[in-house]
């Protein structure tokens, strides 16, 4: 089963009218909804700038707190000299560019150049101890995007300086800071986006009506699925003779107009209707649905425990403890400090490392004594959070026991928990009155006065049994943290037919969990308590306030990980003799290279969520994060770490990833990444059918069925395919033989040949082995024809709607932990229209969920049962 996809009635107006137009462009790269704090201006840090010669990096701790990032750049030489680094700009326009040097008893006079010219003569950095130099405004500037050289040349130094040996004299550059002059005025233009649904699309034609469409039924689709012979598919269209025998199928008539509009059917060897044709056919099956839709009653939660993931964040955030409980391989990014939403910048240069594929970081304890209960698998194309796969055996259900049990009772405890002090010893207010905000933070609503009382009886009776009230309340919070009402995500069931509101703290509960994948905070709870959640406005202002806290990095730690597919990742294993440098061995152990590739798109959505920026840019960005190892695997493919040797020839710690400008539209978003590309391929060849798939279910949310059960297989070497003067097309030609097989390949196919430009580790191949011609042409949504990846986004971007709704649809089943139904489209079409009218911005799709019917609501009782 998958997640409902289709396009939106307008939407489908506006492909079809006049033979193929497409929605409305506009600039992706602009969109911006988060301004930096303070105003726009970006900090470069001397260390992380290019190196060069005697330049090294100097810890600046030593010396006081005033250097930023407790850093600078010292680099020494003799009268002549040159200190060379370079610093980039992300984006053309009028910058004011300052510096900021050291000044010491051994440090120089220089001279500054920018891009040749000369910036600032007689810099004399001498002082008679060490500390910052005066701030250098260097003035105005019009930059263009790209590197820019600055320079230091030594001329001499002042007559008190004292020379090195030798009669070298240093130079310390803490950073450069550019302010974008022209941001005001760009950030407004970035927000001038289409807000008519006129603008949009085109104005909808009226749907045809049965006896309007049978003509076309009958022509193009009752021979296969007439119901004569054996109907193909067990669709049988010609039993199905009223309007209302097709409403009641709205599962099928969903399907009929999917492949309608992705030309999936009629299949090419039958006859084809017109692109009119077609439009008709097209506005009749999604009239259909629109009305099963309007019709349709919501889709019941399932009660389901919190999974892993969200365990340790909720005892971390019901605790106030400084980390993590147990150590998550699925946190992939290890790092915290770059994230922070309330500054409204993703940081130029981030160090971070690979959780995910870092052997001691999965095996380190944090509390001794406390394990992980087994990790929750992914539904097949969903997410981890569903309820009817998050069982719950006995085995679990005593690990849960332990568990609770366990983490008070670390050694490590009293000085993990910021509560230790307060929470934990006696003097200051009674039990009860302790409790009873700890217990509503915890069960997520307020304690009756019956489970208060036991709780506080409870706690009565470890204190006279162990003497220690602080023991007492570790056996309270172990008892709360094994508490189904802890571990269980429950709402009640609403009573009658249909649907009705959940209560303020149901909603409180759904939007911890979408947004930061744990329990409310307090704030959200005095929302829940006030009455706030129940209109518009409070929900709104409470997604804006949980958007800026960064434990909405969740989203980039659950949900994109989930989303994009990446634990796909930890198992590829490219042919160690073909790609000798995607390993590399570290004593006995062998390491991959996806321990920094796979960190790169999920830092590029951190950077979207963090800067507000459009979804679009998944698709196509203009930067990305990239260690410089990693920039040297895009650069230069035959030998990235060049000089570094056999052993230990890429970093496998934590690494400092720059936000770079990429050169080429080849590169950007999270299609063409090396992580995606690696982890779709076979060991000795890419595969089109794998990488086809991972676009169709994770960029298009259209997921293939699965293959039948005897698939004849292909060369796993594309060495036996050039020996036999074929390509992986001409060879995948003669696999799909079979009607049953051709129909999927037509559709997952041309998705995954736009990237056979790229080889099983995501390098960048004009031809084949045998120098065979890579032919990545194809067709998408039946229309568009692309000979490149470059024109492959492109008709993904004219057609921005298709991008944005099927991102949509995955992250409304995130959040409402279940899979999409008919009766979600017209929530879905309500959340995409809104959010191509503010350019996509991610703020904009998460808060329309928030906002949407199926979030905001529950299913009737006789619906869940």
């Amino acid at each position: 089963m998958r997640t409902v996809s289709r396009p939106s009635l307008l939407l489908l107006c506006a492909v079809f009218v006049g033979g193929g137009a497409v929605g409305q462009r506009f600039d992706h790269h602009a969109v911006r909804g988060r301004q930096p704090a303070g105003g726009i201006s970006d900090r470069l840090e001397g260390e992380f700038l290019p190196l060069h010669g005697s330049a090294r990096v100097q810890g600046m701790e030593g010396f006081g707190p005033d250097w930023s990032g407790d850093a600078h750049v010292l680099w020494d030489g003799t009268v002549g000299a040159r200190m060379e680094t370079a610093f980039p700009v992300e984006r053309a326009g009028r910058y004011r560019l300052a510096l900021q040097l050291t000044s010491a008893p051994d440090y120089g006079r220089f001279t500054a150049r920018l891009d040749g010219e000369v910036l600032r003569e007689g810099i004399d950095l001498f002082s008679g101890r060490v500390e910052l130099a005066p701030r250098i405004d260097c003035g105005e500037f019009d930059f263009v995007a790209g590197e820019h050289a600055l320079v230091f040349e030594l001329t001499g130094a002042h007559p008190r300086a004292r020379a090195l040996s030798g009669g070298r004299y240093l130079l310390g550059l803490d950073f450069v800071e550019l302010q974008r002059l022209d941001g005001e005025a760009e950030a407004a233009k970035s927000e001038e986006r289409p807000t008519a649904e006129a603008e949009l699309v085109a104005a909808p034609r009226a749907a045809l009506s049965l006896v309007e469409a049978r003509p076309l039924l009958e022509r193009y689709c009752l021979r296969c699925h007439g119901g004569e012979d054996e109907t193909e598919g067990d669709v049988d269209l010609h039993a199905l003779r009223t309007r209302q025998d097709l409403l009641a199928r709205p599962e099928l008539i969903r399907l009929a107009a999917d492949v309608v509009v992705h030309a999936d059917m009629p299949p090419d060897d039958e006859l084809q209707p017109s692109a009119d044709e077609r439009a008709l056919l097209g506005r009749f099956f999604e009239a259909l649905v629109a009305e099963a839709a309007a019709a349709a009653e919501l889709a019941p939660v399932t009660m389901r425990r919190l999974n892993r993931y969200e365990y340790n964040n909720a005892v971390r955030d019901l605790l106030h403890l400084k980390g993590d409980v147990y150590a998550l391989p699925e946190k992939v990014v290890r790092g915290h400090d770059h994230f922070d939403p309330a500054s409204g910048q993703m940081p130029r240069n981030i160090r971070v490392s690979n959780r995910t594929l870092g052997k001691n970081q999965i095996e380190q304890k944090i509390l001794t004594g406390v394990d992980p209960f087994a990790i929750d698998l992914q539904a097949e194309h969903g997410f981890n959070n569903r309820g009817e796969e998050l069982s719950t055996s006995t085995i679990l259900l005593e690990s849960l026991l332990r568990l609770g049990r366990s983490i008070p009772e670390a050694p490590e405890f009293d000085g993990y928990t910021e509560l230790f002090e307060t929470f934990f010893q006696p003097g200051q207010g009674s039990v009860s009155a302790r409790l009873q905000p700890f217990l509503e933070r915890a069960f997520r609503r307020p304690a009756d006065a019956e489970t208060l009382a036991r709780y506080v009886a409870f706690h009565a009776r470890e204190w006279e049994r162990t003497g220690s009230y602080t023991q007492a309340m570790k056996g309270v919070v172990g008892a709360v943290l094994a508490s189904p009402k802890f571990c269980f995500v429950v709402e009640t069931a609403a009573s009658g037919d249909g649907h009705a509101p959940l209560d303020g703290y149901e909603l409180a509960q759904r939007l911890a969990l979408f947004l930061w994948s744990s329990i409310p905070d307090d704030e959200l709870l005095v929302a829940a308590r006030d009455g706030r959640l129940a209109g518009e406005a409070g929900i709104r202002a409470e997604v804006e306030r949980m958007l800026l806290d960064p434990k909405c990095r969740a989203l980039a730690e659950n949900f994109a990980r989930q989303w994009l597919r990446l634990d796909q990742l930890v198992t590829a294993v490219p042919d160690f003799d073909r790609f000798e440098n995607y390993y590399s061995r570290i004593g006995c152990e062998q390491w991959k290279f996806g321990l920094q590739s796979m960190i790169e798109p999920l830092l590029l959505f951190e950077s979207v969520l963090v800067e507000d920026r459009s979804i679009l840019v998944f698709v196509d960005s203009d930067y990305s994060y990239r260690s410089d190892e990693l920039e040297a695997w895009y650069r230069r493919p035959d030998d990235p770490f060049a000089g570094k040797g056999n052993h230990g020839r890429f970093g496998t710690g934590a690494l400092v990833f720059r936000r770079r400008t990429l050169p080429t539209r080849r590169e950007g978003g999270v299609i063409t990444t090396a992580a995606t590309l690696t982890m779709t391929s076979t060991p000795l060849r890419t595969s089109p059918i794998k990488r086809g798939a991972w676009v169709a279910t994770a960029v298009l949310n259209d997921p293939p069925p699965p293959p039948p059960d005897a698939v004849p297989e292909i060369e796993a070497d594309d060495a036996a395919l050039a020996e036999a003067g074929l390509t992986i097309r001409e060879r995948l030609k003669q696999h799909a033989v079979q009607q049953d097989c051709a129909s999927c390949h037509s559709r997952i196919d041309p998705l995954g040949f736009a990237l056979e430009n790229y080889d099983p580790v995501g390098h960048w191949r004009d031809v084949y082995r045998g120098e065979l011609p890579i032919d990545a042409s194809g067709e998408l949504f039946g229309e568009a024809r692309f000979t490149t990846i470059e024109e492959f986004k492109e008709a993904l971007l004219d057609r921005p709607e298709r991008f944005v709704r099927a991102f949509t649809e995955h992250l409304l089943s995130y959040a409402l932990g279940r899979e999409l139904v008919v009766g979600d489209e017209p929530a879905v079409d309500r959340i995409v229209e809104r959010a191509l009218a503010k350019g996509a911005r991610i703020s904009v799709v998460v808060t329309e969920i928030a906002l949407s019917v199926p979030f905001r609501n529950k299913a009737s009782q006789e619906r869940s049962r």
